[in-house]
Parts: structure tokens; C-alpha cells; sequence
């Protein structure tokens, strides 16, 4: 029986054109700031091969019902995403009822992006199994927004006894003094929090063997 490895992952909540787009309806107050260290983990993600869950709101904020879903989300979800946080080799997991999802996705694909129809994400149950379960060593969050679904998945996270660490600089939020709570918050309750060098940085120097030359980056 092979030995089952822990790996590092990268968890990407809802970086989606409908909150950082330039002509987005529902914009994060700190948009443009936190578009360069997007971009710049999701490239040190592809030059590392370092494995990506992604998750994509598919109804519109404040809105309910069924006639409200976004079609256009519904059956492409990929569409709503930033280009630079689509991974070339990745796979689509439709929020349901069922917690049935291969525990082994991160292995067969870089990236596996959930739907989601709530700020929970846990809402979904194969995204839930996937982050209770799955072989994982730490999960390195960002994304939108803060104040809401970034905050109850680091919290969720925790109870699950996960090693959990926030790249703030690559977290949209809506309410700065909100979102300065949160970070206190999260701190207290045994989140590590880091900026976008600093976690570049240090997974980077994971990766070199002793006496190695560094190998040239891309992000």
C-alpha cells in the first residue's frame, strides 16, 4: 500500500469577475490592491505544481430563489472566475446533497473548483468531505470576501482541527473596519497570518534541496 502524502493547498474563495472586476456590479473596496498578489500566488502555484480548491458563488449577492440563480454561472462557473485563477488542468464540482467526491481529486487535476449558493461554503457537502478529509497538510486561504465567506471557512477550518494560514494581502473585503476585525479574530483563534511574499517565500525554500541553486520563478 503506498503512503499517503500530506500536501499543502491552496484554498481561492470566490476571486470572481462579479466582485474584482473592473466593471463588476459588486466590487471589493480594495479590488485593485489585491490583484497583483492574486496573480502573483496562482502563477508561484502553476511554477510549483502546488494543488488549488476554488470555490464560485452561483447566486447573485442579496437575492434569493430559484429565478435568481445566474444561468451563466450554473453552467460555466469557470466563466466567473479571473482568468489568472484558472488552472489549465482543472475540474468542476457542482454544489448538491451528496457528499460523494474522490477524496484523490488534487492528485488527478491541479485545481478543483466547487459551486457554491450560500457565504458558507461549507454549504456544500463535497466541498465540506473534500476539506475534512482529504489528505492535507495546511490550507493557504484567500480570496473574497473577508468579512463573510473567507471567515467562516478559516473558522471552520480550525474546528476541524486544520493548519490554516491567511494571505491578507490577497483578501478582498467590502467594510475595512469589519475586515480589521476579522484579522484580529482569526489571530486569536490560531490563524496564522501571512502576506504574499512571505508565503511565496517560504514554500518556495521548502521546495529547494540543501545546497541547490534557486530555481527562477515565475510569479
Amino acid at each position: 500500500m503506498s503512503k499517503v502524502v500530506k500536501r499543502d493547498v491552496l484554498v481561492d474563495i470566490c476571486t470572481q469577475e462579479e466582485y474584482l472586476g473592473v466593471n463588476a456590479a459588486h466590487r471589493c473596496v480594495n479590488a485593485e490592491y489585491i490583484h497583483p498578489h492574486i496573480r502573483r500566488l496562482m502563477a508561484f502555484a502553476r511554477w510549483s505544481r502546488m494543488p488549488v480548491i476554488s470555490c464560485v458563488d452561483t447566486r447573485r449577492r442579496n437575492q434569493i430563489g430559484d429565478t435568481f440563480l445566474c444561468e451563466e454561472t450554473r453552467r460555466a462557473p469557470v466563466r466567473q472566475k479571473l482568468s489568472p485563477t484558472v488552472m489549465p488542468d482543472h475540474v468542476v464540482v457542482h454544489c448538491d446533497n451528496h457528499p460523494c467526491v474522490a477524496l484523490d481529486m488534487l492528485e488527478r487535476h491541479q485545481q478543483a473548483i466547487f459551486t457554491k449558493d450560500h457565504r458558507d461554503p461549507f454549504t456544500n457537502p463535497k466541498l465540506d468531505r473534500m476539506l475534512t478529509e482529504a489528505p492535507i497538510s495546511r490550507c493557504a486561504v484567500f480570496g473574497v470576501s473577508l468579512e463573510n465567506s473567507v471567515r467562516i471557512l478559516i473558522l471552520g477550518l480550525l474546528r476541524r482541527e486544520r493548519n490554516v494560514s491567511l494571505i491578507h494581502d490577497a483578501c478582498g473585503y467590502f467594510n475595512a473596519q469589519e475586515a480589521e476585525m476579522v484579522l484580529r479574530q482569526l489571530t486569536v483563534k490560531g490563524c496564522e497570518v501571512v502576506s504574499t511574499e512571505d508565503f511565496i517565500a517560504r514554500e518556495t525554500s521548502r521546495r529547494q534541496p540543501v545546497g541547490a541553486r534557486p530555481r527562477r520563478s515565475v510569479a
